[in-house]
C-alpha cells in the first residue's frame, strides 16, 4: 500500500493511513504507520486487558467501534480499524494517546500541554483536559504568536542539556463556545466526533516549524475570582507540576521509563519558570488573562510582583 511522508515532533512518519492534520515531508522514516492485524494480548503487560496493555517495548490500545492500535519500540504504529469506523475518530486516538506513548518510547518528555513560540522561547499552558490549555493557546494566536503544539507537547534536551520544545501538529481542538468567542465560524470547521461539540481549527499559517528553548510553563486553574492571578511555584512545586502533567503518566511503569522521565522532568523544572494561573471561568475575561500572561513572560525578570513565590500578580491587570 502506498505510504505518504509526514512530520511531527521532529520525526518523519511514513504512513499507510491518511493523516491530513500532519505536515507533509520527505526523507527516510523514523516511524512507520501501517494498517494490519493487532495482537489480542501482549506478553507480560501492565494495564487493563480489555482497554490498554503496555510493556517495555509495546503498547496496545483497544477501542470498540473505532480501532485497535499497536505501538512498538517507538518506531511503528499498527492500526486495525473496526468495521464502520470513522476516520476522524481513528486519527483522534492515533495523534493523541498513540503518538504520546510513542514519544515516551523514544525518550521524549510528553507533557499534557499546549505551546506557543515567543521571542524569549516556548511558553506552555499545561494541565488536565478541560482547564483551557487550547483556548489560551488559540487566544495567543489571535495576537500573532505562532503555535508549537496543542494538547501534547514534546520536550527533548539539546546538546548542552537544555530543554527544547518540538513543533508538533498545526491544529488545535476547541469547544464550541471558545470557537465562537475567538471569532471563528463553526460551520466552516470539522467536528472531532459526532457526540461532542468540539471542533478542529487548522493553524498552518501560524505554526512554528523549528524547536524553541523552553521558557515558561503556566498551569491554568479554574477559579471564582473576578480577576486572574499568577502564582509562582517553588522548586519542589515546579517538579511536581511536571510529574503531574506528564501525558498518560500511568503508562510509564509498564514502559520502564521512570528513570529517564525523572531526568527529563528535573531538567524541565529547573529550566522553566512555572506558575499557577487562577483564572475566571468567564470567557469575557479571556483577553485580560492573555494580556496578564503576556506581561508576565515578557516583563522584567526582577519584577517582585511577578517573581515572588506564592505571590499573586492580579494587581498587574491595572497596568496593562
Amino acid at each position: 500500500m502506498l505510504k505518504r511522508a509526514f512530520t511531527a515532533y521532529g520525526l518523519i512518519f511514513h504512513s499507510e493511513w491518511e493523516i491530513p492534520e500532519l505536515l507533509e515531508s520527505s526523507g527516510d522514516p523514523d516511524v512507520i504507520i501501517r494498517i494490519g492485524e493487532v495482537p489480542g494480548q501482549l506478553d507480560s503487560f501492565f494495564g487493563k486487558p480489555d482497554l490498554y496493555q503496555v510493556n517495555e517495548n509495546e503498547f496496545l490500545l483497544k477501542l470498540e467501534g473505532i480501532a485497535n492500535f499497536w505501538v512498538k519500540d517507538g518506531k511503528e504504529i499498527v492500526i486495525q480499524p473496526a468495521p464502520n469506523h470513522l476516520d476522524s475518530e481513528v486519527r483522534l486516538y492515533l495523534l493523541g494517546t498513540c503518538l504520546g506513548v510513542l514519544l515516551h518510547q523514544r525518550g521524549i518528555l510528553a507533557l499534557h500541554a499546549s505551546a506557543i513560540e515567543t521571542a524569549a522561547g516556548a511558553v506552555l499552558f499545561s494541565g488536565p483536559s478541560g482547564v483551557g490549555k487550547s483556548t489560551l493557546m488559540a487566544a495567543f494566536l489571535k495576537r500573532d504568536y505562532c503555535m508549537l503544539a496543542d494538547d501534547v507537547t514534546g520536550i527533548v534536551l539539546d546538546r548542552n542539556g537544555c530543554p527544547i520544545v518540538l513543533p508538533a501538529i498545526p491544529r488545535t481542538k476547541l469547544w464550541a463556545d471558545a470557537v465562537k468567542h475567538l471569532g471563528h465560524d463553526l460551520n466552516t470547521l470539522p467536528r472531532l466526533r459526532p457526540s461532542e461539540e468540539k471542533y478542529e481549527l487548522g493553524v498552518r499559517e501560524l505554526f512554528a516549524h523549528q524547536p524553541a528553548p523552553l521558557h515558561r510553563i503556566y498551569l491554568p486553574t479554574s477559579s471564582n475570582k473576578v480577576q486572574a492571578e499568577i502564582i509562582r511555584l517553588d522548586n519542589i512545586g515546579s517538579f511536581q507540576a511536571v510529574l503531574d502533567n506528564t501525558y498518560r503518566e500511568m503508562f510509564l511503569n509498564g514502559l520502564d521509563r521512570r528513570k529517564s522521565h525523572f531526568f527529563l522532568s528535573t531538567a524541565t523544572a529547573n529550566q522553566a519558570v512555572i506558575s499557577r494561573v487562577l483564572r475566571p471561568d468567564d470567557l469575557s475575561k479571556l483577553d485580560d488573562l492573555v494580556k496578564l500572561i503576556e506581561y508576565d513572560f515578557t516583563g522584567p525578570a526582577g519584577d517582585e510582583s511577578l517573581t515572588s513565590i506564592e505571590k499573586p500578580a492580579s494587581e498587574l491587570v491595572g497596568k496593562i
